[in-house]
């Protein structure tokens, strides 16, 4: 059908330290909404084809959330600190004959203790991010894309990770279905600005560390 659901209990554990039993708890929702005009159009199956891959015009919306503990040693604390977090967004999905638009945006939450003669809370730490992708078939071998990817953290840019407080990076690039199995990708990626010190002026100095990216896709 159109509408779609998932739950998920996921063991979480941290690269070191402690584990921790708790599970976290990850639940999504989404409904697609079929905008063919033609009633017979919207109850055929789409499927690919000798001209490349069919689908229904459509949108689709989504919602997530996530909820979870980390679990952390501080000094000689036992039983381990406990640090809740959670994560909720939505997403969307359009497409329209030769174009497709995705995109998604999170909100993020994660609660934020030390130790001074006991536990106690500072400011959480929040941040926003997501991303918007379109996808075009120039022809059913050559698919064009363009992708803007974000995260807005005031905690990372006060430690000095980037120049402003929003992380970003652009990557346009081109997918080639060499054969029905086997797709070949190019990406170039325009990062955002990070800082370094430079000891010839004695002043901080940004650069941006860009990259390309190519990969193969094979299906068997």
């Amino acid at each position: 059908g159109n509408f779609s659901w998932s739950v998920a209990f996921v063991n979480d554990n941290n690269a070191d330290g402690p584990m921790n039993n708790f599970k976290d708890v990850y639940v999504r929702v989404s409904q697609r909404f079929n905008l063919e005009r033609d009633p017979a159009v919207r109850k055929e199956v789409q499927a690919a084809g000798p001209t490349g891959p069919r689908d229904h015009t459509s949108v689709r919306v989504g919602a997530f959330g996530l909820y979870g503990r980390n679990a952390q040693f501080v000094g000689d604390l036992i039983p381990a600190l406990k640090e809740p977090f959670y994560r909720v967004g939505g997403d969307l999905r359009f497409k329209y004959r030769n174009l497709e638009l995705w995109g998604l945006g999170m909100f993020g939450h994660d609660a934020n203790h030390f130790i001074e003669e006991g536990i106690v809370r500072a400011r959480p730490v929040t941040y926003t991010g997501g991303f918007g992708e379109t996808e075009y078939w120039f022809y059913p071998w050559l698919i064009g894309t363009m992708r803007y990817d974000f995260v807005n953290s005031p905690a990372d840019y006060g430690a000095g990770l980037s120049r402003y407080t929003t992380r970003n990076r652009f990557s346009p690039g081109v997918q080639m279905l060499v054969r029905a199995n086997i797709k070949v990708g190019f990406e170039y990626q325009r990062a955002f600005e990070q800082p370094y010190f430079n000891p010839v002026c004695d002043c901080t100095r940004f650069f941006r560390a860009n990259g390309f990216v190519a990969g193969t896709d094979f299906v068997f």
